[in-house]
């Protein structure tokens, strides 16, 4: 399942992502057409964080990818001709902003965030080849609380959207499968001040390829992943571009009681890495400032409306991070069809 829930934080929102992440293996056993599609979709994803280039991530640890939402059914899609909405809940806290060398920055250092991101989703009745085409848009609104370097904020409204303008869709013969690739857009809409230190938006245009999969090799097993990249532009307010990132989300997931099917527990996670520099004026800053962090935690699921819907609740608490805010990520994720 897809994600947006309002920015992260190194410095003033959320945030989180990843390094190493061996989708081949993952996949082993599948049948061979299954196989070299999920090649297809990793060198898709790959090629095109090369071709980017110069991008950026992390203006005051900022990152529009919600880093650990996609942790279940991620390559899961409406059927075709249905629509779908995915409502996302998120509380973040934290009292301790890291440096490069994850040592705390700020002791009196405090943030809160409350998101709620709904994401519709849309199958389309028409085919490229083995692929369906879907589409989808997310509107987060966020509640930013802050406190760092002797200042405090709060500020409430409405995050950056996200736009999927074209997912090919893919599902195996049999039913076992499912994943989907393509760009989201992040459009730089949300409430922003240059002067504030609690923000809603990032005011900086973001494009992301991703790819998502899940793999049910059985009826009781679920593995799903995400590969995300972000790459932003300039915000235009600051001369301020963060450097790229990656964030790899994952989940295992198990059923294990026979009468109570609908059940399911998992372990997820997240990591992200960011691997350019962020740049003034298109000047690497001192340090580069790149940012990472790892989270890891349990989530429990319940199928609703006959296994067209859900409920999941789940927690991540992060570790290994450096040059943004460390802390829990708590969830509830909650999808039914429209």
């Amino acid at each position: 399942m897809h994600s947006l829930i309002g920015s992260e934080n190194k410095l003033m929102t959320l945030g989180a992502f990843r390094v190493n992440f061996n989708s081949l293996d993952v996949i082993r056993g599948l049948d061979r057409s299954c196989r070299q599609l999920c090649k297809f979709m990793l060198f898709f994803c790959l090629t095109t964080v090369m071709f980017l280039g110069r991008a950026y991530a992390s203006e005051g640890g900022g990152a529009h990818y919600p880093s650990g939402v996609n942790t279940i059914m991620n390559g899961a899609l409406p059927a075709p001709g249905e629509t779908m909405m995915f409502n996302y809940f998120q509380y973040y806290e934290s009292t301790r902003l890291n440096d490069s060398h994850g040592r705390s920055l700020d002791p009196d250092f405090k943030l809160n965030v409350a998101a709620w991101a709904p994401r519709f989703a849309h199958t389309w009745e028409n085919k490229v080849g083995p692929f369906f085409l879907a589409s989808a848009i997310s509107l987060p609104m966020t509640r930013v609380d802050v406190r760092a370097f002797g200042r405090h904020q709060v500020s409430t409204g409405m995050g950056d959207p996200t736009l999927s303008p074209l997912l090919f869709y893919y599902v195996n013969p049999a039913g076992n499968f499912f994943a989907y690739f393509g760009p989201d857009i992040w459009v730089p809409v949300g409430e922003y001040d240059k002067d504030r230190i609690a923000n809603n938006g990032l005011n900086y245009w973001s494009v992301s390829p991703n790819v998502m999969f899940t793999w049910l090799p059985s009826s009781r097993w679920e593995i799903s992943g995400t590969i995300y990249s972000e790459f932003n532009a300039e915000n235009k307010a600051t001369n301020y571009r963060s450097g790229n990132s990656v964030t790899i989300d994952g989940a295992v997931g198990y059923r294990p009681f026979s009468d109570m099917p609908e059940l399911k527990f998992a372990l997820q996670g997240f990591a992200l890495k960011q691997f350019t520099d962020d740049k003034v004026d298109n000047v690497s800053i001192p340090g580069g400032n790149r940012a990472q962090a790892m989270g890891l935690g349990p989530q429990i699921s319940y199928d609703i409306l006959g296994g067209k819907g859900g409920v999941m609740v789940k927690y991540q608490r992060e570790f290994a991070v450096e040059n943004r805010s460390e802390g829990n990520k708590f969830w509830v994720e909650v999808v039914f069809p429209l």
